[in-house]
């Protein structure tokens, strides 16, 4: 397990950094499903779930079943084992800065230890919101340590904070926040000085906050009136000089498999994303402490490698500079990125391939021409198709990402998409109803497109949300070849987990396969006996394997 503790105290820590809650799948799907003729939320969890029985379930939860089949003893595999880059990020800046932290890398693992942790005296509790878009997993934690410890002051930021927050009057800010149950919200794109500095606050100041900025937080004297505000100030926080400092931790928290960021926000403008905007410009490590922190990573144990930058191969000569260093360092690391084909030569792919990349995210989006121009994709379907295939050459996964029902969406562009992937053959793909974010660019769009509503329940001048759920079914139905890969539980960057579990990619590639089939069965039924493709699952795990013993025997 890897909600290992720093080298401090930690039962009674400056603060207690909790990092992801998964709740429970099933259930999540229930309430989803009460919402399914209001919008397309509940639509777009059926392509990224199996329906075992009558219950929707991840792909890992049917992964556990199989595996549990296969050796007869149990498997609790769970994506969240990964070490948390946000928990280990924030850790290690505020131990550098003199604090006691304390990591819990999953909240639904470490309960235990969290509650041995707030039974002592901590001086606050922090929770990370990177991955959530709903409330309820903040709720979750905010019970828990409420009824754990009611005096402890519980802080929460990050990008869900920052989406609640954006745009709104303080009125309407209060009204969002005030139901998570907090006592001081962060809304800053970056967060982590201010965080230090209400820890600052907490323990010098007598817990007086008004000089804090980029804090939006309970007034002591009147819990229950409006909420403070202080001055909102931008946070640059040097990446270099706060690079993970992964000796504040024993190496069996990240150990074999861990998380890495080389730069922060993206130089792209897709007119679907909010990210750059939100994130500020694009901002990168200097290829020293890339050097430095893969370096003390492998040479305490780690051998997989996830990179979480948005645009890894952007600039593509520095992107170059890091595979060169990994090659002629030698560190033998088997990583996963997210990879633009438009931004890559040959020369690209071969460092890549020969510097261990193993597979890589493609935000294809769209086969359609105009679809990506409306997208500001700045990108070209050939470009595309020239990538995939150069990459698949190489022995590099693809997984190609599309999303269906972006203003513009027609017939014509979903048939294009589908042969798109027909054509290519990524070895898997993940499809997405298009949910409008306000906060986008193409929010600035609205009368060119005639687009209405918001979120998951919209329409605009050639789609529906409702018609564009149907499109999702018929794309589901009739990509032939690459395995449906979901967004969530096990997806593109669990592959490393998985290898350093024992799977082979091979393995992996037929088990997605088989999920997929499960995926199209589901779609249009409340019960489904899984029973019959679990056992041609496990029939088509046995054949690669028996493949690959005739394969090494001869």
């Amino acid at each position: 397990m890897h909600d290992t503790k720093v080298t401090t105290d930690v039962m009674n820590p400056d603060c207690i950094v909790i990092g992801y809650n998964e709740i429970d799948f099933a259930e999540h799907a229930r309430r989803k499903r009460a919402e399914k003729g209001k919008s397309g939320g509940y639509h777009d969890l059926l392509t990224n779930s199996v329906l075992l029985g009558g219950e929707r379930r991840t792909y890992m939860d049917l992964l556990n079943i199989v595996r549990e089949r296969t050796t007869g003893c149990p498997s609790r595999l769970s994506a969240f084992e990964l070490p948390s880059l946000g928990v280990a990020y924030l850790t290690s800046f505020l131990r550098r800065r003199g604090f006691s932290a304390a990591p819990v890398n999953s909240f639904n693992s470490a309960t235990e230890q969290l509650r041995e942790m707030l039974a002592g005296s901590p001086r606050a509790v922090a929770i990370t919101t990177t991955y959530y878009v709903y409330d309820e997993p903040i709720q979750q934690i905010v019970r828990f340590v409420r009824e754990q410890n009611p005096d402890v002051p519980i802080i929460v930021g990050g990008p869900r904070i920052q989406n609640l927050c954006s745009d709104q009057s303080p009125e309407s800010r209060d009204g969002r926040l005030r139901p998570l149950g907090a006592d001081i919200y962060i809304n800053s794109t970056q967060g982590e000085d201010t965080l230090a500095a209400v820890l600052a606050a907490l323990r010098d100041k007598g817990g007086d906050l008004s000089r804090t900025p980029n804090l939006i937080y309970r007034d002591p004297a009147a819990p229950d009136g409006p909420m403070l505000h202080t001055l909102t100030t931008v946070e640059n926080n040097d990446l270099d000089e706060n690079a993970v400092d992964w000796s504040y931790f024993d190496p069996s928290y990240y150990a074999p498999t861990a998380y890495m960021r080389t730069s922060r926000s993206c130089s792209f403008g897709c007119a679907f994303c909010n990210y750059p905007a939100l994130a500020g410009p694009l901002n990168l490590s200097d290829l020293s402490t890339i050097e430095k922190e893969l370096r003390y990573l492998c040479d305490h144990g780690v051998r997989n490698l996830i990179f979480v930058d948005d645009t890894f191969n952007v600039p593509l000569p520095r992107f170059k500079k890091i595979c060169r260093m990994m090659i002629e360092n030698k560190f033998d690391l088997k990583w996963i990125s997210f990879f633009r084909c438009s931004n890559a030569d040959d020369e690209a792919f071969d460092l890549m391939a020969e510097a261990g990349c193993t597979a890589v995210f493609l935000g294809i989006e769209s086969g359609d021409q105009r679809i990506l121009k409306n997208m500001t994709k700045f990108a070209k379907t050939d470009r595309y198709e020239y990538g995939i295939r150069e990459l698949t050459r190489r022995g590099i996964a693809t997984l190609a990402s599309i999303i269906v029902g972006f203003p513009g969406e027609t017939e014509e562009s979903v048939k294009n998409t589908v042969a798109f992937l027909n054509r290519t053959q990524p070895t898997f793909y993940n499809v997405m109803l298009y949910y409008h974010d306000v906060l986008a660019p193409i929010e600035n769009q609205r009368e060119k497109y005639g687009i209405v509503g918001s979120g998951y329940a919209w329409r605009h001048s050639t789609m529906s949300w409702q018609e564009a759920t149907d499109w999702k079914d018929y794309l589901v139905r009739n990509v032939n070849g690459p395995a449906l890969m979901p967004g969530y539980g096990l997806s593109l960057w669990t592959l490393p987990y998985l290898l350093a579990n024992g799977m082979t990619m091979e393995e992996t590639v037929e088990f997605i396969k088989g999920a997929s089939r499960l995926v199209i069965k589901g779609l249009d039924t409340d019960y489904l006996d899984p029973e019959p493709e679990i056992e041609e699952i496990l029939r088509g795990l046995a054949a690669v394997r028996d493949g690959a013993g005739q394969g090494a025997s001869s």
